[in-house]
């Protein structure tokens, strides 16, 4: 059986069990029964448990490095529908895409090892940072399309404020998807779990796009 075994097979068993029970409440013996191994099969693959964290980190980086939260064709989007849509579209993009394995599981690793490792911090600092920077292009765009009446100079500004708000409410909303993923059985060959629709935290988030819509076109 432990031939079969990858080290991205063992990378996503911890992601897994970790969602459920932490990576520091994780074990060795957590992450060999999910895989149907033996612990000590684990070390055909790595040196230690830190060993395993410390990939795991590195794995999820180069995910998130690979992601953007806008679309590449923002200047059609944005000419072709109101302000409010295109971000309205953007925003939810953005919180979908953390609701879906893998992003999930990484998004609860690393927010939950940001605490303990310098690196997971430094990976969340990171994604905040690019996701203000790709806001401040959809605001530029719509701004050069004439669309909202800003300063330029209040980009960064106004973009780190609301990317602030959406990141709150993502938090908020993921915890509670996260809670009834934790009161439901798994299911669904390879899957980690099975989500029922949810519109309430999405309505919740338009609001918020809504207003920060009118105040860019005061």
């Amino acid at each position: 059986m432990s031939e079969k075994i990858t080290r991205e097979n063992v990378i996503k068993s911890l992601l897994d069990t970790s969602f459920y029970k932490s990576a520091g409440g994780t074990s060795l013996s957590d992450i060999a029964d999910s895989l149907g191994i033996k612990k000590a099969s684990l070390y055909n693959h790595f040196e230690s448990r830190s060993d395993i964290i410390e990939q795991t980190t590195n794995s999820c980086s180069e995910y998130l490095k690979s992601l953007s939260f806008i679309p590449s064709e923002i200047e059609s989007v944005a000419k072709k529908y109101p302000v409010e849509t295109v971000l309205k579209g953007i925003v939810s993009r953005y919180v979908k895409m953390h609701e879906k394995p893998p992003l999930f599981q990484i998004y609860t690793f690393i927010e939950s090892q940001k605490y303990f490792d310098l690196r997971a911090a430094k990976i969340v600092r990171e994604q905040n940072e690019k996701l203000e920077s790709q806001t401040e292009i959809v605001l530029e765009t719509i701004l050069r399309l004439g669309k909202i009446k800003i300063a330029v100079e209040q980009i960064p500004g106004i973009a780190k404020w609301f990317c602030s708000g959406i990141n709150d409410l993502l938090n908020r909303r993921l915890l509670d998807r996260k809670q009834a993923v934790m009161q439901n059985p798994k299911s669904g060959e390879g899957e980690l779990f099975t989500l029922q629709a949810d519109d309430r935290g999405i309505e919740e988030i338009n609001g918020l796009v809504e207003q920060f819509t009118r105040l860019l076109c005061i």
